[in-house]
């Protein structure tokens, strides 16, 4: 069968009651435009207003024809017949003589009456966004015009006649066809702006230089390979756009140009610079990002009055010392060039606010040059995608800085774990480094393999511990064994200091295999242990590095150990050299060992001194080994490490951090760090276990290591009964472990649901233990090869993977169980696969064969419920597997059926995006041979920009509450890092009622929050949250009104889903005061400036936000945090998604977000 679009019900009835709407909808129109026509006849009225533009609301009727009564208006000086279906005009339209204003834009005109040319008083005529293809000559005879736009057109030429326009001071002919200009455009002297953009044009006229009048020349995509010298002769531009043509030389005439305050050069094909360039000294704005220039001039430093510089996409190693000289430059954009070093001239740029050393891309830059705290103003700093390991503590004197962005930098492990953190922690771990720092040398030595091949015998011979030597029989390791500081070796470089490694001990058995990858880091050092009795293949050796490269990447140090070289009775026989090419530089050395026969010769067990000092040297080559770390923060450390009870509270550690003159900024920055390193478990984003602190990780890892092997667990299919917990936990049958207090079993039950181990059943009393659901796939509501409903569609996808990642089912179990579809007792889950639902959103089936993950949707728009599918997927592979990077993908299965069973034929969906880009309509299945439409192909994984999203929910199309969720899901995951500081969503409320408009700015007004669940957003309604006073509205509000925009957009458009959300928060016939808050929202952002609401993208993010917006939505968070640092009144609490997103929940929806635990179970 096919997937993609299915027919639409009754097909022919609806068709037949379409065009019966259109018919009455036309005729509604005429009539209302007479209706108006009469009224203006009647008052004498100079101005008429027919235009019926599709963003009102109610959308009104369009008209597509003239009534013939309009010629009668003589005394019209004023006519707008904008947004309406015209596509000719009538010859009496050159009866209005009298008409000095004309807009007929938003129209589909093909082509132009000649008595338009009657027209002769008309001084300003718009004709944008029709299809004209031609003018005619007549137009020359309009010699009042001003201003005439002739934009989104279908022009190919121009008449000659057009230079008879003289008095033209505005001429608009972008997004056309235009190829050349009539040489008669250098009649048109009084011109002050003229934009050409968007067109085909190959050359300039030599005439364009007669425009000497000209402020504003927009020549920016177009197919310009040159310029004339003659553009210098336009002496008064302040603005000229060239960007997106294929320049690669400027003429040296431009520095002519001295009135130049902005000028863009972006998206060219420009290699070097003129020193002229350095002649525009009023610019204030320059854009040279997307060339090839490998070098800039000196003269660059005579800018003196530039604001923003653009040199982002090129080629540049360096930049000149006189980019110091730029004394006004508040944004640098130099990201996604080959720069390794900044010039020390750099910090002499003081009014620098926003600096972009990367975005998505960024520059092979290490370090920052000294004295960078001078750049005191700074507020943004992005180096996204740089080299940076390290940055300075004195980076913490930059007071103003808001915005730090250290994605993509290979960080050392202590500034990795601040920056996910925030920008606070980053600057307390920075601080801590500026006095009593030394270097740390310690590592993570992480012991795998199978099961009884010796790795816990082969760890006490490492340690050489006499009080605990090496004997045979130790028992079998349950879970994980961890030994802090267990083994200390000297640094085989440097005298005097050791390093000290903490030893992790892995249980091999099968069972574990999902969740010990959780706890496999990069910064690791391997030993692979393996036994030769037992064989390569038995001791599963490939199938150990697979795993830690998957879960590590290639990054990850193996050390492959084979024991028992002596009491064994074979040789350890391993193919080295296919190993070596099959994981490369990942394999650091072969060694045998005998952790019980001593070698004489060392004093140590044999082959034990060998490896000690392989192991030295591999741990010392670790990036992180030296970094420098507080002495104070590091004796808080070891002092927690040492207590003896395995868990604390948060407070307690608080207070051993404080005792060593920790701040609880401090205190907080070294919980999250010693949770990332291993050493302890604290969610301290998690409301419910963010008071309790895990000081001995082994303690939990070895209950969820009891929950794994229970066999009555496994056997009832995975399900956990609450009652059943004491006897896994307490009267368990293993001799020496430990045994678990009932007071603890509801903590454990939240961690094991971090650890995607489990998840909570609905009725409250069990948990589903996602690794021991049934084999057998059981009957499911639909299966893929069978028909969908006619009122439904069903889509497919498949991630095809190179390696099999271990857990990927049971994992995504516990991610989708919000969507579980219950059966009886059990959901719809099994060993290879799950079967969703999402309520009206769809149905879902997830099934893995092999290495492929195959996923079908099916639902009136089964788009939305695909998206969160895939989403989860990607998030999920992205954040486990590492390893996996670059080696998946998402492809649309072939929908070919023959001799009874589906082709295996995969297209990917970035390729068939790509193809369908550079033209191509069709491609063949390289299984089958047969050929498919790329356009049906990419049906449901299409690339939907906003404006698409947003027309398809206003048109109402099918499954709107789908497409109105998914647009809501896809805004908000793309500004997903600014939710981690503070909520996106509110709007505005005024304390008082009855407000006069015009007053607004001069009454206090009230911020109200907004819960941003999926499908329930609402203003917060708890009693004294979420709203907070703002006594100085106009100044607060012109900051944040470019995101305040934004935010009412989203708002408006998700409409709908917010009475029904309201009613589910608090009963139905809840009054709707959100309808009240939006409106007054958009009455204070209409009444604000143009230019402050507008989204200035120029210098560029990389995101869906422009840099106003952002920097709005900062400004909303520091609002926040300065009058509610606790959070306290916020009535809303922050959850992490599968999905990677974050929300901001009321109550409500937050304790429904929480698994249901009880406080005390048995």
């Amino acid at each position: 069968m096919e997937f993609g679009g299915g027919a639409e019900p009754n097909g022919e009835a609806v068709g037949a009651h379409t065009h019966k709407a259109e018919l009455m909808a036309k005729d509604a129109a005429y009539r209302q435009a007479e209706k108006k026509i009469a009224e203006a006849l009647q008052s004498g009225a100079t101005e008429l207003d027919l235009s019926n533009s599709q963003y009102k609301d109610p959308k009104p009727p369009q008209l597509t024809e003239l009534p013939d009564s309009l010629r009668k208006l003589t005394q019209l000086t004023s006519l707008n017949l904008s947004y309406n279906q015209l596509t000719t005009l009538p010859d009496s339209i050159g009866q209005l003589t009298q008409l000095t204003s004309l807009d007929l834009s938003h129209n589909q005109l093909t082509s132009l009456s000649v008595s338009l040319g009657e027209l002769t008083q008309l001084t300003s005529l718009n004709l944008s966004d029709n299809q004209l293809t031609s003018l005619p000559d007549s137009l020359g005879q309009l010699t009042q015009l001003t201003e005439l736009d002739l934009s989104s057109n279908q022009l190919t030429t121009l008449p000659d006649s057009l230079g008879q326009l003289t008095q033209l001071t505005s001429l608009n002919l972008s997004y056309n066809q235009l190829t050349t200009l009539p040489d008669s455009i250098g009649q048109l002297t009084q011109l002050t702006s003229l934009d050409l953009s968007h067109n085909q044009l190959t050359s300039l006229s030599v005439s364009l230089g007669e425009l000497t009048q000209l402020t504003s020349l927009n020549l920016s995509d177009n197919q310009l390979t040159s310029l004339p010298d003659s553009l210098g002769q336009l002496t008064q531009l302040t603005e000229l756009d060239l960007s997106s043509n294929q320049l690669t030389t400027l003429p040296d005439s431009l520095g002519q140009l001295t009135q130049l305050t902005s000028l863009n050069l972006s998206n060219n094909q420009l290699t070097a610079l003129p020193d002229s360039l350095g002649q525009l000294t009023q610019l204030t704005s320059l854009n040279l990002s997307g060339n090839q220039l490998s070098t800039l001039p000196d003269s660059l430093g005579r800018l003196k009055k530039l604001h923003e510089l653009n040199l982002g996409v090129n080629n540049l190693v360096s930049l000149p010392e006189s980019i110091g000289a730029l004394e006004s430059l508040n944004d640098l954009n130099i990201a996604k060039n080959q720069i390794k070093k900044l010039p020390n001239s750099i910090v002499k740029l003081f009014q620098l606010t926003n600096l972009y050393l990367g975005i998505q891309n960024g520059n092979p830059i290490s370090e920052l040059p000294s004295s960078f705290e001078k750049l005191i103003n700074l507020k943004t700093l992005n180096c996204t995608n740089c080299q940076f390991t390290d940055l300075p503590p004195s980076l913490t004197q930059l007071v103003h800085l808001e915005t730090l962005e250290l994605k993509g930098n290979p960080l050392n492990p202590a500034l990795q774990s601040a920056y996910k953190q925030g920008l606070d922690a980053v600057k307390a771990y920075l601080r801590s480094l500026e006095q009593n720092a030394e270097p740390l040398h310690e590592a993570k030595l992480v012991l795998v393999g199978e099961g009884n091949v010796g790795k816990t015998t082969l760890l006490r011979a490492l340690k050489s511990d006499k009080e605990q030597a090496p004997r045979q029989g130790e028992p079998t390791t349950h879970g994980v064994e961890i030994d802090i500081h267990g083994l200390k070796l000297p640094h085989p470089d440097k005298d005097g200091v050791e390093i000290q490694l903490n030893a992790w001990d892995f249980g091999g058995q099968d069972v574990y295999r999902v969740t010990h990858q959780f706890f496999f880091s990069r910064r690791s050092l391997y030993l692979l242990v393996w036994e030769p009795r037992r064989g390569v293949q038995q001791c599963q050796v490939e199938d150990w590095l697979n795993m830690i490269r998957l879960r590590v990447g290639d990054e990850a140090r193996v050390l492959i150990v084979s024991t028992h070289c002596k009491t064994g009775e074979r040789i350890a026989r391993i193919d080295q050299p296919v190993l070596q090419q099959q994981y490369g530089a990942m394999i650091v050395g072969f060694y045998e060992v005998d952790s019980l026969v001593p070698d004489p010769a060392t004093g140590e067990m044999t082959g034990i001194a060998e490896l000690k000092r392989a192991i030295a040297k591999h741990a010392a080559g670790l990036e992180q080994m030296g970094m420098l770390f507080n002495n104070d923060w590091k004796a808080a450390r070891d002092e927690l490490l040492a207590r003896d009870e395995p868990r604390i509270s948060f407070a307690a550690f608080s207070g051993t951090c404080a005792a060593h003159g920790l701040s609880q900024l401090d205190a907080d920055t070294l919980a999250h760090l010693m949770h990332d390193l291993g050493y302890i478990v604290h969610y301290s984003d998690d409301e419910n276990l963010r008071d309790d602190v895990v000081l001995k990780p082994q303690w939990l890892t070895k209950a969820i290591g009891f929950v794994l092997e229970d066999r009555a667990t496994a056997e009832h299919e995975g399900i956990l009964p609450d009652g059943h917990l004491t006897q896994v936990w307490r009267d368990h049958a293993f001799e020496g472990e430990p045994r678990y207090d009932p007071n603890v079993y509801p903590f454990f039950l939240r961690l094991m649901e971090k650890y995607d181990v489990c998840y909570r059943l609905t009725d409250g009393k069990a948990s589903l233990v996602a690794q021991h659901v049934p084999q057998v796939r059981p009957e499911l509501p639909w299966l893929p090869e069978q028909e969908p409903p006619k009122d439904q569609r069903r889509i497919a996808m498949v991630c095809s993977m190179e390696e099999d990642p271990p857990g990927l089912v049971p994992w995504m179990i516990v991610r989708t169980h919000d969507y579980a579809y219950p059966v009886n007792a059990h959901s719809l889950h099994w060993q290879k696969g799950m079967f969703l639902s999402h309520g009206t959103h769809g149905t879902a089936m997830i099934e893995k064969r092999d290495r492929e993950f195959h996923v079908y949707t099916q639902a009136a728009w089964p788009e939305h419920f695909m998206n969160v599918i895939h989403s989860t997927l990607e998030k999920l592979i992205t954040d486990n597997w590492p390893g996996l990077q670059g080696r998946y993908l998402f492809a649309v299965p072939c929908s070919e059926i023959k001799d009874g069973q589906p082709c295996k034929g995969r297209f990917p969906i970035h390729s068939l995006r790509q193809w369908l880009a550079e033209g191509d309509t069709t491609t063949r299945c390289q299984i089958c041979s047969k050929r498919h439409s790329i356009t049906e192909l990419l049906m449901g994984f299409e690339e939907r920009p906003v404006d698409v999203q947003l027309r398809e929910i206003n048109e109402k199309l099918d499954g709107l509450d789908s497409r109105i969720a998914d647009y809501f899901m896809r805004t908000l995951h793309a500004i997903a890092d600014e939710a981690k500081s503070g909520p996106r969503l509110f709007t505005f409320r005024a304390r008082e009622t009855n407000i006069p408009l015009q007053q607004l700015f001069m009454r206090p007004m009230e911020l109200q929050l907004w819960c941003e669940h999926e499908g329930h957003p609402h203003p917060v309604m708890d009693a004294g949250k979420g709203v907070y006073q703002i006594d100085q509205p106009q100044d607060w509000v012109v900051k944040i009104a470019p995101y305040a925009s934004f935010a009412l957009g989203v708002l408006k458009t998700v409409a709908p889903m917010i009475s029904p959300a309201i009613n589910v928060v608090k009963g139905p016939k809840t009054p709707d005061p959100w309808k009240d808050c939006l409106d007054l929202g958009k009455a204070i952002i209409d009444k604000l400036p143009a230019e402050i609401k507008a989204s200035d993208r120029s210098m560029g993010s990389g995101h869906m936000l422009s840099e106003p917006e952002r920097s709005g939505i900062l400004a909303l968070h520091r609002f926040l945090n300065e009058v509610d640092p606790t959070q306290a009144s916020l009535g809303l609490h922050r959850v992490a998604t599968y999905t990677g997103d974050y929300r901001w929940l009321c109550k409500h929806h937050y304790d429904a977000w929480q698994p249901n635990i009880p406080d005390k179970i048995g």
